[in-house]
């Protein structure tokens, strides 16, 4: 068995165990090859196949197929056997927890947490345990229940895996293929089993280091989506912020500039046509806020000289939520355009010219917005080369700015030198358009050959040091 664990281990890997162990890591090491030995040459066909599943709960019964997939054979360990049985397939062994754990030394504890003392200590000396389990929501602890976990089983080592899956994807092939599986804990060696069995189920595994972070693994079921909470802040301050502005102008502004009593009707408007033009301008914004921090970016390293030098902290947060702000442009935009059929479209009424190039650069500023969308999918992009994926996101994003800016300025050609509804409140186009035209107007020396060459030299590695510095000094990192 230690043969085969080392074939499925990367020579990085195993030069890692052997120059990062302790003394008593190695020992112990020694132990679980040594332990894996003796069940290998009680059975030589499955000895260094067999995964030890205690429990027989919905994780089990989603680990076990999983198991046979990946062509190892998956032994339940359970106290009650014979009801087990009835749901589990005739290929996998389910037997007692003496009979199961007798049978290999690589088990995965698939029972909740709060039944982890039952378990029979001393069945699990020398095993690789693999951890599973997370905590209630609302529970706090000062350590993770794997840590809690190898304190109750000291001549064991646990590791920390799986417990970012739920049963319902790992019944599924399709949903666990090539998603990362965080792992800690244990010794090197340990962990690289663990690694190994998560490599062949096909599976991505990323080691996170000792046990002590497994209070980060535990926390990761509980995020509620942590790299949209930026993206989605902007996006309801922007749409409340056009939304307001819109009520004012169309039902508050409108009644007290009129003579005579309230007009009520207007607001029969707030839940469609109010709705309706917040989305667009949230929409229109949030498609250049994808594209102005690179601006900014390209002008930050021009500056500096450099592209080694450190972004400050709001541009880097801001880099990072782009894509998520692109694709809640494209939800809010379609949004936008649904609506604005039932609204705006008079099919009995001619159509301008200005109208006509207003709802065709709609149109088309859908369809490009689609396609980046659909291209900043992880399951599309990895399937593009880096130039198709570049190509894609830079020259059709600034296509999509340019049909954006058109399709505002046809839209409100005749409406933008209207004066101001209650003497100061813009109208949605009055403030997108000079913004969109802005936003071009700093792109353009961008893209001037004299400017993009120096930019793209930056952006490969070259840098332009100081008069003052010596040839052989890095600049220094601006904050």
């Amino acid at each position: 068995m230690a043969e085969f664990w080392r074939s499925r281990i990367s020579q990085e890997e195993y030069r890692l165990i052997s120059s990062s162990h302790s003394s008593d890591d190695m020992e112990l090491t020694e132990q679980l090859v040594e332990a894996g030995q003796d069940h290998d040459d009680q059975d030589n066909e499955w000895g260094d196949r067999r995964v030890i599943l205690v429990g027989s709960g919905d994780m089990t019964r989603a680990l076990a197929p999983s198991l046979l997939r990946a062509h190892y054979r998956p032994v339940v360990a359970t106290r009650k056997p014979n009801r087990a049985r009835t749901w589990m397939s005739q290929e996998v062994e389910v037997c007692t927890l003496e009979e199961g754990l007798a049978q290999g030394d690589l088990v995965v504890v698939a029972i909740p947490a709060i039944h982890h003392h039952t378990l029979p200590k001393h069945l699990f000396t020398n095993k690789i345990i693999v951890d599973i389990s997370n905590r209630y929501p609302g529970e706090t602890q000062k350590v993770s229940l794997a840590e809690a976990l190898q304190e109750m089983l000291p001549e064991a080592q646990v590791v920390k895996a799986f417990n970012t899956l739920s049963a319902y994807v790992l019944e599924r092939e399709e949903l666990y293929c090539g998603r990362e599986v965080p792992v800690c804990g244990g010794t090197t060696f340990a962990r690289a089993r663990v690694m190994a069995l998560v490599r062949d189920m096909g599976m991505v595994p990323v080691d996170k280091g000792g046990l002590k972070n497994a209070r980060t693994l535990e926390e990761i079921p509980f995020q509620f989506f942590p790299e949209w909470k930026v993206a989605f802040i902007v996006t309801g301050i922007i749409f409340a912020f056009f939304w307001t502005i819109k009520f004012f102008r169309s039902q508050i502004c409108y009644n007290l500039q009129k003579d005579g009593d309230w007009d009520w009707g207007v607001f029969e408007k707030l839940p469609l046509s109010n709705t309706q033009n917040a989305l667009a301008f949230t929409g229109c914004l949030l498609l250049l806020l994808c594209y102005i921090p690179g601006m900014i970016a390209a002008y930050l390293q021009l500056w500096r000289g450099t592209k080694y030098s450190r972004f400050p902290g709001w541009l880097d947060t801001w880099l990072k939520s782009r894509k998520q702000l692109g694709l809640l442009s494209l939800l809010t935009g379609c949004t936008h355009g649904c609506l604005a059929i039932f609204l705006n479209i008079n099919w009995h009424q001619a159509i301008s010219w200005t109208q006509s190039i207003y709802i065709t650069c709609g149109v088309l500023l859908a369809a490009v917005m689609t396609i980046l969308g659909v291209t900043s999918l992880p399951s599309v992009s990895v399937k593009l080369t880096w130039r198709e994926f570049s190509v894609v996101q830079r020259y059709l994003g600034w296509i999509s700015v340019i049909l954006l800016t058109s399709h505002l300025t046809f839209l409100s050609i005749l409406g933008l030198m209207r004066p101001l509804s209650c003497y100061f409140l813009l109208s949605g186009p009055q403030i997108m358009v000079p913004v969109c035209f802005l936003t071009l107007m700093f792109k353009i020396p961008l893209v001037l050959p004299c400017i993009d060459s120096r930019l793209t030299k930056i952006r490969r590695g070259y840098e332009r040091h100081n008069p003052t510095d010596s040839d052989n000094q890095m600049p220094k990192l601006i904050p």
